[in-house]
């Protein structure tokens, strides 16, 4: 939330002024004043993240304003707004560390694109590194992709324990993680399985707690949609994977290809598969090529030299060599058995 000081001694003019400015984003709020006393009370109550102010008012014009501003030594961007194209006022104003000088009448056309610049300018200056979030963010779709629970909550140790949210406004943390959940729900997504899903917070997120507990809900959400989708049963994805295996077994498979098809790590993946079929991913594909191989040597016009070609081996001579070592015979000679010429 953004709250901007609206100093204008004519109340149509600071109320027209306030209605501009919440037009321009529903995240400004304004607190009106009609003028510099009135002003330099409200700034010690509650320091706004930027003021407009008019030069000729009551009490303590705009000039002196901005100059008490000035002796406060506080961080506040000020736009002045006046009625006199003067540059003598207009240099004054520039001594006093005065951003802008708008003139009178105001339209939205000058004046959002200076609410915009100045009040970006203070989200920049915030000590966060976006490559940081990105590579966490990566981590993230990484670690629910393989259903890894436990590396789960020490990401999420690692954002609280962190620099990611130090001196950060609420207002930019929220908008960081909408998009940051966009971008993890879109990577789970690409892999084309299951279509994941989040939802924006149920109401208005005020503090950092509560944005880092909408965060964690929702990550925590995406994991329990994946672990939904599996059944919450292990075997019945290993199964799925022997069947992709199976239907790609003539193609060149990596293990981290089809690890990743599931949504597994590769040393999880090569761990589970080992103990659930007690052969290794290559000797799993080895054994399953070869099975097929001897399908199709028992068929009479399939020449030998295409059988390898067809179960995956280009090289005849390295498929004749993995199937004697399988069956203790070459493909010729286990078809000379079977009485086949």
């Amino acid at each position: 939330m953004k709250h901007i000081l609206i100093v204008d001694d004519e109340p149509m003019v600071r109320m027209g002024l306030a209605q501009l400015v919440r037009q321009c984003n529903s995240l400004f709020r304004t607190v009106v004043v009609a003028n510099g006393v009135e002003a330099i009370d409200q700034i010690n109550k509650q320091r706004p993240d930027l003021l407009l102010t008019d030069i000729q008012m009551p009490k303590m014009d705009g000039l002196e304003l901005c100059k008490q501003i000035q002796a406060m030594n506080v961080s506040l961007p000020i736009v002045v707004i006046s009625g006199y194209d003067d540059f003598s006022y207009a240099q004054k104003c520039l001594t006093y560390g005065v951003k802008e000088y708008l003139l009178k009448p105001l339209t939205e056309y000058e004046l959002y694109p200076v609410l915009n610049r100045l009040l970006l300018q203070q989200d920049v200056s915030v000590p966060i590194s976006f490559f940081q979030v990105e590579e966490w963010l990566e981590r993230v779709e990484a670690t629910i992709w393989a259903a890894d629970l436990n590396a789960l909550h020490v990401l999420m140790d690692d954002w609280k324990k962190g620099d990611m949210s130090k001196g950060i406004q609420v207002e930019q943390l929220e908008r960081i993680i909408a998009d940051g959940l966009k971008i993890v729900v879109k990577k789970l997504n690409a892999h084309g399985l299951v279509t994941f899903t989040s939802k924006p917070p149920a109401e208005q997120l005020n503090t950092i707690p509560e944005a880092i507990a909408y965060l964690q809900s929702e990550l925590f959400d995406l994991y329990n949609q994946l672990f939904h989708w599996r059944g919450g049963n292990q075997k019945n994805l290993f199964e799925e994977a022997k069947s992709y295996i199976d239907n790609h077994i003539s193609e060149e498979l990596s293990l981290e290809e089809v690890a990743e098809k599931m949504g597994l790590a590769p040393t999880y993946f090569s761990y589970i598969f080992k103990k659930m079929t007690n052969e290794t991913f290559v000797q799993y594909r080895m054994r399953k090529r070869i099975e097929m191989a001897k399908r199709l040597l028992e068929i009479p016009h399939y020449k030998v030299v295409d059988v390898g070609v067809t179960i995956g081996y280009q090289n005849y001579p390295y498929f004749t060599k993995i199937f004697k070592k399988m069956t203790g015979c070459s493909p010729t000679e286990y078809r000379s058995m079977l009485g086949i010429k």
